[in-house]
């Protein structure tokens, strides 16, 4: 193995390059430690060092850093770690260190989630916010349906009365023109036609 290139990236990190790779990040005093130099082979025990005294280390602090900041789900976490140029089999210890200490749950995410915005967000939008974030349909349906019996049932109804309420919606005024407006507008926010028709069948005055 031969360190092809050494990319600085500012005043004391570099990209350190194998055989034309990506291998890892190193900081200036690493690079004279380790012995790594442009050009110059690199062995194996010297290569496997780097990953078990530094690179492990680093991406589990790495990781319990971004976490005492922020949450993520296991698929989020994951990108955040890659784009510290830490290799995959690392990022997965990593991930492994802090799943295994509960500090990454994504059934427990979901469930926060659905309960900060039951009655804010459709199901549907709930559900596709939650997908981006990596975390699977199976999953997020299991805690929907838990949360249904509960006080963080997502109530459409509720929310779509709320809607209009705030756009001044009144149905006693209303002509066609304005009522297939605001369908449209509950529509772009994630709702169902069937609960949209039921709620406005609702506000019909008797």
């Amino acid at each position: 193995m031969t360190v092809t290139r050494i990319q600085q990236i500012n005043n004391s990190r570099y990209r350190v390059y194998v055989d034309d790779r990506v291998f890892c990040v190193l900081y200036k005093g690493e690079l004279k430690t380790y012995g790594i130099i442009e050009g110059v082979e690199i062995t194996e025990e010297t290569y496997e060092l780097i990953r078990s005294e530094v690179l492990a280390s680093r991406a589990k602090k790495r990781a319990m850093n971004l976490l005492m900041k922020h949450s993520f789900t296991e698929h989020k976490l994951r990108e955040k770690l890659l784009e510290g140029d830490y290799p995959e089999d690392i990022v997965d210890l990593a991930l492994d260190y802090v799943i295994g200490y509960g500090y990454v749950d994504d059934r427990r995410y979901v469930k926060d989630y659905i309960s900060s915005h039951n009655m804010d967000k459709s199901i549907r939008r709930i559900t596709n916010d939650l997908i981006s974030k990596g975390i699977s349909q199976d999953i997020i349906r299991e805690e929907l349906d838990a949360a249904s019996d509960t006080e963080f049932a997502v109530d459409e109804e509720a929310q779509i009365r709320h809607l209009l309420h705030k756009r001044h919606f009144d149905m006693n005024a209303a002509d066609a023109a304005q009522i297939r407006k605001e369908c449209a507008y509950l529509a772009g926010k994630g709702f169902s036609t069937e609960i949209i028709r039921h709620v406005m069948h609702d506000l019909i005055p008797d």
